[in-house]
């Protein structure tokens, strides 16, 4: 799939949890320098050829957005949450399709343009198609021929991106990026916007009150936060809602960004009708727009970009570009050092380096075993914590109950409900909240072990690779903390009425002892208590096993994804030097040279670039 914004990739990612803070190894890129040095390190990798094209392309497209001043701010949501109709509301005139049915993985970019034009980018070689129109329902119509899943399901015409630009005053400042909405039935939607993330500088995250949250949402948050560091959330469709409903979904919302993604529960969240700013700018209705909500969204944003543009920007080019340099430092030493020796060495040598990754490989198969036995003790540890979990919030609200029947004359049921009803919120809001830190703790300590072990092994190729070919070792920088993923969960506390039904004694009961009336009473209430009790443990115990399963998957995902980067960046440019040794001995002298000089230069761009890590890299 290619990328959808040009000559711009990167492997780059902030540190967990860095919403809208610098992580601690940021590069200097605050020195008026940074554009010289990415120049300077284009420059190395043209001249060192095709082999590192990738490289140059990816360095040029990072150095002239950073010409451009260009913030790039993605806005990202479940399907049907309201993100086109935002973006329009922005623009101030509905041109971006919405639809009852998903649209494809098209992510379209919207620029400052004097006049409002489209702009159709393919895949292969095929011109760009440019239509131009001041028409902003014929514009939407023609974008829904390019992005709607119905008329281009699956992407079958080959878009790569749509830009679109307007006269919009906040274009000025950035650029606008509508995602195809995740969630849908289309899974590869999901996956293109994760694919792009790493290209923003930021995403305004977009909610809506029905329901604020979901687990969808929620898991699409934790791997949004690996890719993009500063988010803002806007809760949309608020005049659906009353004013003391607004408060409780704000509120639910803090809490779930607060536990499930680490975010700080008094962080802004803005609320805002989508629906109702673009109607008011399409009527030029002051007051409609102030109730809106979307000045309030407007002007953060302008102040945001006004205040930190500059400095976000810079950190985050100057970050992919040293870790775009960095990647080409390793693979231009080993290629160096491969051309420098007898060909019998490095044959031998090459052939010593093979048998570290096959040992690597089987290592990496032995950590998978124990890593699916640790899962499956995990899982046990969660059913045993389950089982213990519903046994005690049975006794105790039995007990609950049993005080409140015991305590009145007549034996009012009633009061058994209320006494209930008033302790299920409390007592399993803290319940819960208390089991699930305890086992994410544990969870936490199971992972970070295979997390350095994980970590040692990918190590090792790199310093395989270093010793085998006698070249300096570059360390990586320090391994990122883990962050538990964990699905939010609701306290059911069912209407009483609904769920108790009629358990008032009838004139059989009345006949019955005092004790015997009170005992059927209780096993009444009792059944409706193993009811709430199920269901509440069941919802937590199938949000955790979702985190579990998760957390397992991602990991045992992201080693290999490791393994194979640092396997194919060492013993590529190593074969790379032995294929030129047999079938291009004659330029042996001059690439060597070549390499060497490069070599000198990376280092120095490299701690220009980030003086705080110069002695590790």
């Amino acid at each position: 799939m290619h990328d959808p914004i040009p000559n711009i990739h990167t492997t780059s990612s902030p540190t967990p949890g860095s919403f809208g803070q610098s992580s601690p190894t940021s590069p200097d890129s605050t020195s008026p320098n940074l554009p010289s040095l990415m120049n300077k390190g284009i420059t190395i990798l043209r001249d060192l050829g095709p082999v590192m094209e990738p490289q140059e392309k990816t360095l040029t497209g990072l150095r002239d957005r950073l010409a451009e001043g260009r913030f790039q701010l993605a806005v990202l949501g479940q399907f049907k949450r309201g993100k086109s109709t935002l973006l329009n509301a922005l623009l101030g005139e509905d041109i971006l399709p919405s639809s009852v049915i998903p649209l494809t993985a098209i992510p379209t970019f919207i620029r400052y343009g004097e006049g409002r034009s489209i702009h159709v980018h393919f895949q292969d070689q095929r011109k760009e198609e440019i239509y131009p129109s001041d028409n902003a329902n014929w514009m939407s119509k023609t974008l829904l021929g390019y992005v709607s899943e119905d008329v281009n399901p699956k992407n079958e015409k080959g878009v790569s991106y749509v830009e679109i630009t307007h006269p919009s005053p906040i274009l000025r400042e950035v650029v606008l990026i509508d995602t195809p909405g995740i969630g849908s039935t289309h899974r590869h939607n999901t996956e293109m916007t994760l694919n792009f993330l790493p290209q923003c500088d930021a995403a305004l995250f977009l909610v809506s009150a029905d329901p604020p949250i979901t687990e969808v949402e929620v898991d699409f948050l934790r791997q949004v936060r690996e890719k993009v560091a500063r988010v803002f959330f806007v809760l949309n469709k608020i005049d659906y809602l009353s004013e003391s409903e607004r408060e409780t979904a704000l509120a639910f919302l803090r809490k779930v960004l607060a536990e499930s993604i680490g975010i700080m529960p008094d962080g802004q969240v803005f609320p805002v009708s989508a629906k109702q700013a673009l109607a008011a700018k399409e009527k030029g209705d002051t007051a409609l727009l102030e109730a809106s909500g979307l000045p309030l969204i407007t002007g953060h944003l302008i102040d945001f970009l006004a205040r930190e543009k500059t400095r976000v920007l810079r950190e985050a080019v100057g970050g992919k570009a040293l870790d775009v340099l960095s990647d080409t430092l390793l693979q231009v030493n080993l290629e160096m050092r491969s051309l420098q020796m007898p060909i019998t060495d490095l044959e031998q040598r090459l052939a010593l380096f093979q048998k570290k990754i096959d040992e690597a490989k089987r290592e990496r198969q032995h950590t998978q075993d124990i890593l699916n036995g640790d899962h499956r003790r995990v899982v046990e540890l969660l059913e045993e914590g389950c089982a213990a979990l519903r046994e005690n919030s049975k006794h105790h609200l039995e007990s609950v109950a049993a005080a409140a029947i015991s305590s009145t004359k007549e034996l009012d049921a009633q009061v058994a409900e209320d006494a209930i009803a008033q302790e299920i919120p409390v007592y399993f809001e803290h319940t819960l909240g208390e089991v699930t830190g305890k086992f994410d703790k544990e969870l936490l300590a199971i992972l970070s072990g295979h997390q350095q072990r994980a970590a040692a092994l990918v190590e090792s190729i790199r310093i395989a690779a270093s010793t085998i070919f006698e070249i300096p070792h570059h360390a990586p920088a320090a391994t990122s903390p883990l962050v538990l993923a964990r699905e939010p969960y609701w306290v059911s506390r069912k209407s009483w009425s609904g769920v108790l039904g009629t358990i008032s004694p009838d004139l059989v009961d009345k006949a019955l002892p005092r004790s015997i009336r009170e005992k059927r009473i209780k096993a009444r209430i009792g059944k409706e208590i193993q009811t709430l009790v199920v269901h509440n443990v069941e919802n937590l115990r199938w949000a955790t096993l979702q985190n579990i399963d998760a957390a397992f998957r991602v990991f045992s995902r992201e080693l290999d994804e490791d393994l194979t980067h640092t396997i194919e960046a060492t013993y590529g440019a190593i074969e790379a030097a032995y294929t030129r040794r047999k079938e291009h001995a004659d330029e042996i002298a001059d690439r060597t040279q070549k390499l060497l000089k490069a070599s000198g230069d990376l280092q120095a761009i490299i701690e220009a670039l980030a003086p705080a890590r110069s002695s590790k890299v």
